[in-house]
């Protein structure tokens, strides 16, 4: 829960360029076809850490401040990922975040690649959502 509208919360998520602020893994972030955010649209996204990679990241659905949904190429495994804004009347957004992994027997460096996910996606999600209530005009 994000104390921030939708259309807030998804020009917060939106903005690809402050991904870095939300968590140290990334290296170069860059859109390498068609508009961001747009079906088909490609993000190229450098990994750092627990082991260097790139991620293709292709874009199969959007409704900005609604839902985007995407898959992940990188290292022989896919990710199916979904993340929803749900309104919760005027009082902030419920930011739901699903995902599938095809290919989690994956090791990196020791960390089981379901648990890298888990633990990225809670640090990165908690970055973004006190960016979120940082922004958000107090009521």
């Amino acid at each position: 829960m994000v104390k921030a509208g939708p259309k807030l919360a998804w020009e917060v998520f939106s903005d690809w360029r402050r991904w870095h602020t939300f968590s140290n893994v990334y290296g170069r972030l860059e859109w390498t076809k068609g508009q961001p955010w747009s079906v088909g649209s490609r993000l190229s996204i450098e990994v750092l850490r627990p082991v260097h990679t790139v991620i293709d990241h292709v874009i199969t659905h959007c409704e900005p401040a609604e839902r985007v949904g995407w898959i992940d190429h990188a290292l022989g495994v896919t990710i199916e990922q979904w993340v929803v804004f749900e309104p919760r009347n005027g009082s902030g957004t419920l930011v739901h975040v699903t995902g599938d992994i095809v290919g989690s027997e994956l090791d990196l460096n020791g960390v089981p690649l379901h648990q890298f996910f888990r633990d990225f996606t809670r640090e990165w999600y908690e970055a973004y959502r006190e960016v979120c209530n940082q922004l958000a005009p107090i009521n």
